[in-house]
């Protein structure tokens, strides 16, 4: 009875940490899905979705992305879906970003905006002028991501944990979608793509 005793809380602590990680572990493989299909959707130029006229292409993204979620982005929580523009010469800054239905723009470049372009065609190299004049125009790159979604751990473990630390869990403290605070992690996930062209008639890319 003692050693069953001394070794059951140790054995739960261990279930339930399998548990926890793979909890989290299936929510990242899901929400990697998730931001693909919202990049992959975002590449098509499509002007509706489900049915649904699309106010901006961004929010249609949103769209994709929480309905590949499996719930996890039910309602408002679609904010945690960022998407961003850059342009081919500088994939460092977006040249507009897109959140919570509002989109801002850069500060620098404004649009248009023309940068030359290095081409080449055999052994021979040149250069070309290129004029951005919308985020969302085809050859430029769009950015699907959650880039900070807090999960706390459905069983945390707390208690003293030596070296003035508290708690036996790993990660560290973070509210979750419903004001819950406690233990936990910050799961994100990105997918990027080249826009494609245009559908055909159109000229001009949606409202990004």
């Amino acid at each position: 009875m003692l050693e069953s005793a001394l070794c059951f809380l140790p054995m739960m602590a261990m279930f339930f940490g399998v548990i926890d990680v793979c909890y989290a572990l299936s929510i990242q493989s899901l929400f990697s899905q998730a931001v693909r299909a919202g990049a992959r959707w975002a590449i098509t130029y499509q002007t509706s979705y489900n049915g649904t006229t699309c106010t901006s292409q961004a929010a249609c993204i949103a769209s994709v992305v929480q309905d590949n979620a499996v719930g996890f982005l039910a309602g408002t929580k679609s904010d945690y879906v960022v998407v961003n523009y850059y342009i081919p010469n500088n994939l460092d800054t977006p040249i507009e970003t897109c959140s919570a239905g509002t989109c801002t723009a850069a500060a620098t470049p404004t649009l248009p905006y023309t940068y030359t372009a290095t081409t080449a065609s055999g052994n021979s190299t040149g250069t070309t002028s290129v004029t951005i004049r919308y985020a969302n125009q085809p050859g430029n790159i769009v950015e699907v991501s959650i880039p900070s979604f807090p999960l706390l751990w459905m069983v945390p473990i707390t208690g003293y944990g030596g070296f003035g630390t508290t708690g036996y869990s790993a990660g560290s403290q973070v509210t979750d979608t419903s004001g819950k605070k406690g233990l936990g992690l910050t799961l994100s996930a990105y997918a990027d793509d080249v826009l494609g062209g245009l559908t055909a008639g159109t000229s001009i890319p949606p409202n990004p």
